[in-house]
């Protein structure tokens, strides 16, 4: 295995973890909201509602590493 091969396989790990933990923390909250009266929801989150979205957000940093690595790639071989 190449060295990127590696780095791939724990981002993955680590992207799956994060968006685990992400929406399980998201599920508990809105269990407990549903037992209790309706809170108002942030200005933050109002503004601009992604930030509530765990898996969005793995989609973005995906995004991200995949690009670092298509443009490491081709700035060292020029494909």
């Amino acid at each position: 295995m190449t060295m990127w091969t590696i780095l791939g396989i724990i981002a993955v790990v680590i992207i799956i973890g994060i968006a685990y933990y992400s929406t399980v923390g998201v599920m508990k909250r809105t269990a407990q909201r549903a037992s209790a009266s309706d809170t108002p929801i942030s200005k933050a989150v109002q503004e601009n509602p992604i930030l509530m979205n765990p898996i969005i957000l793995m989609y973005i940093v995906f995004g991200l590493f995949t690009g670092i690595i298509i443009f490491y790639y081709w700035a060292q071989y020029g494909y």
